[in-house]
């Protein structure tokens, strides 16, 4: 068998939905486990959690963040 022949052809179709877009993040893996559980108790994708934590965190972070000052 050729390595042609071997290889599996490419799934059609976007892998994210319209308006979302895929990102690797690296996180420690106790963090990737602990966010799989919550994820599967809540019956919600994985990508949803994340999503739901980032943006929590971004609201928090524009509170607080320092004005801009003029050079």
């Amino acid at each position: 068998m050729s390595a042609d022949e071997k290889k599996q052809p490419a799934k059609g179709g976007p892998r994210a939905a319209k308006g979302k877009k895929q990102m690797l993040v690296i996180l420690d893996q106790d963090v990737i486990k602990a966010v799989k559980m919550a994820a599967l108790e809540d019956e919600v994708p994985m990508s949803h959690a994340v999503e739901e934590a980032v943006r929590e965190w971004l609201g928090k972070r524009k509170g607080r963040k320092a004005p801009k000052t003029s050079v």
